[in-house]
Order: structure tokens, then sequence, then C-alpha cells
């Protein structure tokens, strides 16, 4: 299938499901997008799987069947079925205090903290005090002796708080300590070796020539300048410690120490205008349905 003749769109759907093609279809025709994939299955059959587009614009390369996608957070359901494999195994207690496994976690008044506070975003370590550089962060070590240290925001177990850039080294450091593989390695020995995943968890450099390349497209309005009363009242405390660099919302995804400055106009572009596309009001609540495309 071809869209204006431009755009080659493979793959295919079940009875029943063309409209699915049809929207995919109008995200090249009509959207601007470049390149993409989308798979869904349904009583456990796929009943689509589609792919269309470019995954690099530089070179031209084509969307193929196997192309690679970074998948972001996803990666932290991987993790977490790792450690719950363990879990299931017997090898890792998730009502353990994390110290049992991993003693220096103990500083700054961690000790008390079981493993499925980890699992769970209520640790309360979702932020570094003294961030590392991120070939600090990617060498495994240096990064985990930092959290190691940290004291937490919060006091653990008292609240939830979305663990955002420290989630898979603070879980990924109990697997290494449980079963003496680092993360990516167990997952991919456990579990995406034998199931057959075509996922990885730190990819090597002969896998690196599938992966699509993302492509942002810098919103037209500035969303960071914008007046608060633009923005609208529900999300005016969150647009605020967005942009405040000494927020804790702010550190704990680590805008500005990790060179993210444009990317949080992009992301207040998303929160406004992405997460309010349709609000469903009923009485003083609210339901939000979530949609949108990255590109």
């Amino acid at each position: 299938m071809r869209v204006d003749d431009v755009v080659t769109i493979d793959g295919t759907v079940a009875p029943g499901f063309e409209p699915v093609r049809v929207a995919f279809a109008d995200n090249f025709g009509r959207h601007g997008d470049i390149g993409a994939a989308v798979c869904v299955y349904h009583d456990g059959r796929p009943v689509v799987d589609l792919w269309g587009g470019v995954a690099d614009p530089g070179s031209g390369r084509p969307w193929q069947r196997d192309t690679l996608q970074l998948v972001y957070s996803a990666t932290k359901g991987a993790t977490a079925t790792a450690a719950h494999l363990l879990a299931q195994r017997g090898a890792l207690d998730l009502d353990a205090p994390v110290t049992e496994y991993w003693p220096e976690f103990a500083a700054n008044g961690k000790d008390g903290i079981p493993v499925r506070w980890l699992l769970s975003h209520r640790a309360g370590v979702v932020a570094l005090d003294r961030p590392v550089p991120l070939a600090d962060a990617l060498a495994w070590e240096p990064m985990v002796t930092a959290l190691a240290g940290q004291r937490p925001a919060w006091t653990p177990g008292t609240a939830h708080g979305y663990h955002g850039r420290t989630f898979g080294w603070l879980v990924g450091e109990v697997i290494r300590r449980v079963s003496g593989r680092m993360p990516g390695r167990f997952f991919a020995e456990e579990i995406a070796g034998p199931l057959g995943l075509d996922f990885f968890i730190g990819l090597s450099a002969g896998e690196r020539g599938r992966v699509s390349r993302m492509v942002y497209k810098q919103p037209d309005f500035d969303f960071v300048g914008a007046a608060p009363a633009w923005v609208p009242e529900e999300f005016r405390e969150l647009v605020a410690a967005l942009v405040d660099p000494n927020s804790l919302y702010n550190r704990a995804f680590d805008f500005h120490e990790m060179g993210y400055a444009s990317a949080m106009a992009w992301l207040l572009f998303l929160i406004i205008m992405v997460v309010t596309v349709v609000q469903v009001r009923f009485g003083n609540r609210y339901v939000y349905y979530e949609g949108g495309s990255t590109r």
C-alpha cells in the first residue's frame, strides 16, 4: 500500500481491522509522520502488523519488519520482569530489605527499604543531589555508587513518585547482585533468548544498523515562556515545577544536566496539548483520554 505515491506501508491486518491500516496511513498522509510500525494482538493472536516510511531520513533507509525502536520507559517493564523472574525462582525476596543484596544501599536512611518499594516507585530515590555525567551513568558502577549514597527525597514508603531516571539502576543493581549478571545480559539469556524476543537492554554494535532514528519537531510556540494564564489551571503547578530547574520534578528527569533543554518545550507541548485532547467532566472529576504520536 502506498500513501500519496510516496510512503509504502507493508504488513497485514486481519479482517475487521482494516480501519487500523487507514489510521496508520493517515499518520503519513495527513500528519507528517516519517517512519513507524504498529503491531496489535487480540485474544493472543496478531491482528495488525504494519510498518512503513523510512527509519533514517538522512540515509533514506526504509523501515523494515525487523527495524528496532527506542522504547524508553517500556524498558522498566522488561527490567521488572527480570526481577520478578528471580523472585519466582526463590532467589529474590521482594519483602527483604534491599541491603540484604546491596549492603551499600543502607546509607542515608535507606536501610529499611524493601525490594518491592524499588519496583513500585516508593523508595524516594528519584534524583541525585550531585548528578553524574552521562558517561558515568553508562559505565554503571559510578551511577549505582551515587544512588547507594543518595538521601531519599521523601520518607521511603510514605509516597509514590515516578523514578523515571533511576529505576533501571536501582532494580538493575539488585538483579546484578542476585544473579551475578548485568540486567541486560540476564534479560537476554533468561527471557529474550528463550522467548525469541527482539528486545534488548543494551544494544550490541552489530544490531545498531537496525535502529530507527528519532526525529523531533520543535514546537512553533514557546511553551516554556508561556504566560501562566494560558496554561490550563489543573496543569499550572505541574508546568511550574517542570520549568523550575530546582524542583524535584525537574531534577528527577535531569533536563538541564543531561542537555534536554530543547526537549522541555516539546514535553510541555505533550503535557498540555496531548494529555488534554479529550476531557470528559463528571461533576468534580475529570477523565483524561491520552493519545498522540512521536515523530
